[in-house]
């Protein structure tokens, strides 16, 4: 491969996709924000005057723990955490999007416990 070929197909500063290795894997990010979830919700409580703190706090601590992940960059990340008191009552969220579907991606987790419901959603962007 050529120098010209290998900025164009990963790690250069004009890259316009990540390599194959290099590609955001939702099925790799969904454990590890499950596991922000459950280590940050486990037995919490539903308390509406905590939630917009809580769901920000969760966001962050996803986005940092994506951020740490080996081969992501180049991508950033957008997380939308919403925190909903468990009373039994359905809810559907849906996500989308337009953006390049070689490189670019989403991945939606969810956590409940017996006082919380509670949906991340994170996008993830490549930066060309």
């Amino acid at each position: 491969m050529t120098q010209a070929q290998g900025m164009f197909e990963g790690g250069g500063a004009a890259a316009l996709r990540p390599d194959y290795m290099h590609r955001f894997r939702p099925t790799v990010a969904k454990p590890l924000i499950s596991e922000v979830l459950r280590s940050t919700l486990g037995n919490a409580k539903y308390e509406a005057e905590d939630v917009a703190e809580l769901s920000t706090s969760i966001g962050e601590k996803i986005v940092q723990r994506l951020v740490a992940e080996p081969g992501l960059e180049r991508y950033k990340f957008v997380a939308n955490v919403s925190i909903f008191q468990n009373s039994g009552q359905g809810a559907r969220m849906c996500i989308g999007a337009t953006w390049d579907p070689e490189s670019d991606a989403a991945v939606q987790e969810t956590f409940t416990n017996e006082s919380i419901r509670c949906v991340a959603v994170v996008f993830a962007v490549y930066v060309y």
